[in-house]
């Protein structure tokens, strides 16, 4: 790390609400960072649990509390942002989990190609025991544009994201108004800035973790979001979004039916692989993630609980159980 008090290379964000489960191996993993020269922001919104107490239990002076009533990740995200001072802003779910070489990997990235403005890893799926159950993120390569990002978004979470401070402010910035698609929207903003600005790391640097705590979110509150986003992105690139707009409603529809699956709504989850066949009726056929995801959905319906189980996983679907955690998504680009 440098001087005592100069400016950080990287400023680690972590939106936290209510995760004392998970908080302490999260900020372990930030901690154990073989790249050194970072500040790490929590930004507590207002938690309720022992979330408090796990951050007191901390004396590394890299890190940095602030607290504010809760108001969402979008807006905690925005609170950490205002406060950082790093070049580069590398966002970290509460209970997700980073490989030392995580943030050397994306800072020597960021630094050997200064057009770079974001760069994505990939990941592996965790339980809420930190185990490997076998699903992997998209293990895409290279560079990708805003229309192929739009189409399909494989970047997929949020934790394997780091990105270029000035890139932020020139996409700008975090709109709090989306509080379910604020990371998906901002990371197709900066796609927007240049064309191949978005790169990939192919390895596994992030573990990304499914637990009972997780909920299934409001999925007409999503979907309404999903358009907000996309007029959004209609007027600031209007042709670039109708060429690939039919194959990214298709897939945000299968991404939606995950969700419906994990809430254990299989109907839900067939209607709306259904919307998504409608949009873009070949691509859809072609894709097998339509596929599997609807076989889960309906064995949840009719198939016994062994071969249930069975589809799920072939599916890289795993239902969650009640709770009360912060997240309460999947992801993405599954």
């Amino acid at each position: 790390m440098g001087e005592p008090g100069a400016v950080p290379l990287v400023s680690v964000l972590i939106c936290l609400y209510n995760g004392e489960r998970f908080l302490a191996g999260t900020i372990d993993s930030a901690l154990a960072q073989t790249h050194r020269d970072f500040e790490l922001i929590v930004v507590d919104d207002g938690s309720t649990d022992g979330s408090l107490a796990v951050l007191n239990s901390y004396a590394d002076p890299r890190l940095r509390v602030i607290r504010q009533p809760n108001s969402g990740a979008a807006a905690a995200l925005r609170a950490g942002l205002q406060v950082a001072r790093g070049v580069y802003i590398a966002p970290l779910d509460q209970d997700d989990l980073w490989e030392a070489g995580n943030l050397a990997a994306h800072v020597g990235e960021l630094e050997s190609r200064p057009g770079t403005a974001l760069t994505f890893s990939w990941f592996r799926v965790i339980d809420d025991q930190g185990r490997d159950i076998g699903i992997s993120s998209s293990r895409y390569r290279g560079t990708i544009d805003f229309e192929d990002l739009l189409r399909d978004f494989v970047i997929g979470a949020t934790s394997n994201v780091v990105l270029r401070r000035t890139a932020i402010d020139r996409a700008g910035g975090v709109d709090s108004s989306l509080p379910g698609m604020y990371d998906l929207d901002l990371c197709l903003r900066i796609a927007l800035l240049e064309p191949g600005n978005v790169a990939a790391i192919p390895c596994h640097l992030m573990r990304y973790r499914r637990h009972a705590g997780q909920l299934s979110r409001n999925l007409a509150a999503l979907k309404l979001e999903w358009a907000q986003v996309l007029d959004k992105l209609r007027q600031l690139a209007p042709r670039e979004v109708a060429r690939v707009e039919k194959r990214a409603r298709s897939n945000m529809s299968r991404y939606f039916a995950r969700l419906a699956f994990e809430g254990a709504r299989y109907a839900v989850g067939l209607q709306l692989l259904s919307e998504g066949c409608r949009c873009a009726p070949a691509a859809f056929i072609a894709d097998r993630r339509n596929w599997l995801t609807g076989a889960a959905c309906l064995s949840g319906l009719l198939a016994p609980a062994r071969l249930h189980r069975r589809l799920e996983g072939l599916a890289g679907l795993r239902r969650s159980g009640s709770g009360t955690s912060g997240r309460s998504d999947t992801a993405r680009s599954e």
